[in-house]
């Protein structure tokens, strides 16, 4: 009976907290990202969707319950790749599978999938000329309506990239000439592209051959389609004798090297690379203008985890996204509050005229042009 007196209390207790109302589980946060950004920055803060959005929160859920999403990528490698799934897997619960590689690879790879009914991705990232191709070829839906696109205030470019809507902007990347400042001085900075045809630069400037790389011609077209540049210019620089290189990597090489003073064009991704390095090298203004890129990102059609798909779309434009991808990858950011993490040195001024590539500029077929005609041009 004893035993009984000192068994049946705790029995009660038991009982009564078995019955009582389970308090739900607090949300996944992610760890606040270290920065060299102010404090003020919300580098860990999603915009909230207001409450009566129930739509959104659906999908949230149903992301959630999915566990995953697959993005076939080629700008999500190495330690950027590493942090955006680590985030966004402490954010959400969600995990991204990163697979990389080339547009033209994911296309034909996309192509397959949807033959034989077994489509894996459901996300792809890429060069713009890639992603409008996989659009053509009906193998991307388009973007349903995301919360992070209702206040367009934010972002320094409109992120929708095509009028239709399929494709997201989540960068802004410079390609244009740069220097080696132990061999420029400030006062012998080209200022205008025509300064590029002075005889003292024959033969003294770097570019990537248009053979192997499309940054030659993403460096004119839009120039030339914004009536800034002629072809008859193009005819001119050709008598330069340019030294033309495998890529962008062999021209930062040589232009790190001293090998060359100027490249003609070089990305600030790879630029910012070598300047952190510790190269010599600095980004200048053209008065006719400097071509800005982009990668975007784009649904895939059919894809086995749409919602898990949506969400990252998403998260990649909010300031936790765009935060975690840009403290990583040498390019800037679209977000007015998000703090541009590149080198200072391969960052044009504030003034300084930027030609926004546009659709039109970046088909497939202008580009297997205007690589013939800048190989016909020149000779090469």
């Amino acid at each position: 009976m004893k035993k009984w007196f000192f068994v049946l209390p705790t029995l009660i207790a038991l009982m009564l907290m078995a019955c009582a109302p389970r308090e739900a589980p607090a949300p996944v946060t992610a760890t606040p990202i270290v920065s060299n950004a102010p404090s003020s920055t919300p580098s860990s803060v999603i915009p909230k969707v207001s409450p009566e959005d129930a739509e959104w929160q659906k999908v949230v859920v149903a992301a959630q319950k999915e566990g995953k999403a697959t993005l076939y990528t080629w700008g999500y490698i190495g330690e950027t790749g590493i942090q955006i799934r680590n985030v966004f897997k402490a954010r959400y619960n969600v995990d991204l599978d990163l697979v990389t590689g080339r547009g033209s690879e994911f296309t034909e790879r996309l192509k397959t999938e949807r033959r034989i009914g077994q489509v894996v991705a459901d996300v792809a990232q890429g060069a713009g000329v890639h992603l409008l191709n996989m659009k053509n070829l009906d193998l991307l839906a388009v973007a349903p309506s995301l919360p992070i696109l209702l206040n367009k205030g934010d972002f320094i470019i409109d992120p929708v990239f095509d009028k239709e809507g399929y494709l997201l902007q989540e960068n802004i990347q410079i390609i244009g000439p740069m220097i080696n400042t132990k061999l420029v001085k400030p006062e012998e900075e080209p200022k205008s592209w025509q300064d590029m045809l002075n005889p003292k630069w024959k033969g003294k400037l770097l570019a990537s051959s248009p053979l192997v790389s499309t940054g030659m011609y993403i460096s004119f077209i839009p120039i030339i389609n914004a009536k800034g540049l002629t072809v008859d210019f193009l005819r001119e620089l050709g008598k330069q004798e340019i030294i033309l290189n495998r890529g962008d990597q062999d021209t930062a090489d040589k232009l790190s090297r001293g090998e060359s003073p100027m490249a003609l064009q070089l990305a600030d991704t790879m630029a910012g690379a070598y300047v952190k390095e510790g190269a010599s090298i600095k980004a200048i203004p053209m008065a006719e203008g400097v071509v800005t890129t982009n990668l975007v990102v784009g649904q895939v059609k059919g894809a086995p985890h749409p919602n898990a798909a949506r969400l990252f779309m998403n998260w990649i434009l909010s300031p936790e996204g765009q935060t975690t991808y840009h403290k990583y990858k040498s390019t800037g950011p679209v977000r007015k509050d998000v703090p541009d993490f590149r080198p200072p040195a391969v960052v044009l001024p504030p003034n300084a005229k930027l030609i926004l590539e546009t659709p039109s500029d970046v088909t497939e077929e202008t580009q297997k042009y205007a690589d013939r005609w800048l190989i016909e041009l020149w000779k090469k």
